[in-house]
């Protein structure tokens, strides 16, 4: 294939799963093509430091010891003046990238928010294509009608992180199937960290690991139900919750409320709390089994790194979770947010060694051999060519 020229845009806050993937595929087209990621406000130390270290062209747009976030307020009226603030800041960031846009001419701008996508608004002489990553589950009551408004004006392709995100598009009325193109996410067993995390345990302790960042929809609350009911069964286990604390408020809130809750249902034994870890893969190495009770997904990147870690996978049923788990077979699928559930399935491999290992090879087998860089250049090159 001839050689493109790709813009990868950026409005980066914390390097979380999706942007570890970003940076993972720019790298790999970088190989064949000329990639250039541009990022608003270059305020993420860690997405700075893997974009540089894979030498990957990085320009800021404005530089920021912390990223512009407008929706830290749950009053309407502050939400109102801070967006009518914003709108100034904007415009500016919007004749930046367009600058630098008309400077390197590319052939495509791959993007995965309607906030960066907005700053392509009235663009003159367009000869590129944009590809809207979606990475989320796109459902319909969640897109609000200026996303829906700048989808129809501005994307040119649709590439969903996995078939339930492509279904949820279409089904939605945002764009015609031959516009949808699912490209998974990948992974190499062989580019992990192979160290492991300390975790205080007894020899016989079984680590269940919750990774994900501190908010209401991603689960945290299922799990500590669920460790109330392993914990009053006797099950000997040590649950430990990793992820992010986010900037903004909500996040911050919620943490809090978790810690409280650690302390109320008496499970400061058997639960460990870890926020904001760079290398949150440690833990996927010192866990036994990884649980995943969230609400909404596009393609969870937790669940392939456990299973290519060969650590069974309890989850919730949404989005892309079920390109990954066949209930029963690479994984289990419990009824949504049932803690009962999730901790009858967490026995279950806890005590029955011949299904933990049934469950754990079948899933290292599934990511193994169709979750491979290969598999997602070739998806990806079938949307170049169109």
């Amino acid at each position: 294939m001839k050689q493109k020229k790709i813009i990868f845009l950026e409005a980066v806050q914390d390097y979380g799963g999706a942007r570890i993937s970003a940076v993972e595929l720019a790298e790999r087209l970088s190989k064949q093509h000329k990639v250039t990621i541009i990022d608003f406000y270059g305020s993420c130390k860690p997405f700075l430091e893997n974009v540089t270290k894979r030498g990957i062209d990085l320009r800021i747009i404005d530089k920021r010891d912390t990223p512009y976030i407008i929706n830290t307020s749950t009053v309407l009226f502050i939400k109102i003046v801070n967006f009518i603030l914003f709108v100034p800041h904007l415009i500016r960031i919007r004749k930046k990238v367009q600058c630098i846009i008309k400077e390197i001419q590319p052939d495509y701008i791959v993007l995965n928010n309607s906030k960066v996508l907005s700053s392509l608004v009235f663009f003159s002489n367009k000869k590129f294509k944009v590809l809207f990553f979606a990475r989320g589950w796109f459902i319909l009551s969640q897109i609000t009608k200026l996303d829906k408004f700048l989808y129809k004006h501005l994307v040119d392709r649709f590439v969903c992180v996995s078939n339930a995100t492509k279904q949820a598009l279409f089904c939605g009325g945002l764009t015609s199937l031959d516009n949808l193109y699912v490209v998974h996410n990948a992974i190499s067993e062989f580019s992990l960290s192979k160290e492991k995390a300390f975790i205080e345990k007894e020899a016989n302790t079984k680590i269940i690991l919750h990774a994900g960042g501190f908010l209401k929809d991603k689960g945290q609350l299922v799990s500590l139900e669920m460790a109330k009911i392993l914990k009053r069964k006797g099950i000997d286990f040590k649950l430990v919750l990793a992820g992010l604390v986010y900037k903004g408020g909500e996040s911050e809130v919620f943490y809090n409320k978790v810690v409280d809750l650690v302390r109320l249902y008496k499970l400061d034994d058997v639960v460990e709390i870890v926020k904001n870890k760079s290398n949150v893969i440690t833990y996927f190495n010192a866990c036994d089994i990884l649980i995943h009770p969230s609400e909404t997904e596009g393609l969870p990147r937790v669940i392939m790194e456990a299973m290519i870690l060969k650590k069974p996978v309890v989850a919730n049923a949404v989005g892309g979770v079920s390109d990954y788990i066949l209930n029963g077979f690479t994984g289990f699928l419990p009824h949504h947010n049932s803690a009962k559930e999730y901790a009858e399935y967490v026995e279950k491999l806890i005590t029955n060694e011949e299904l933990y290992d049934f469950i754990a090879i079948n899933g290292y087998n599934l990511v193994k051999t169709s979750f491979t860089e290969e598999n997602q250049l070739n998806s990806l090159d079938k949307v170049f060519e169109i």
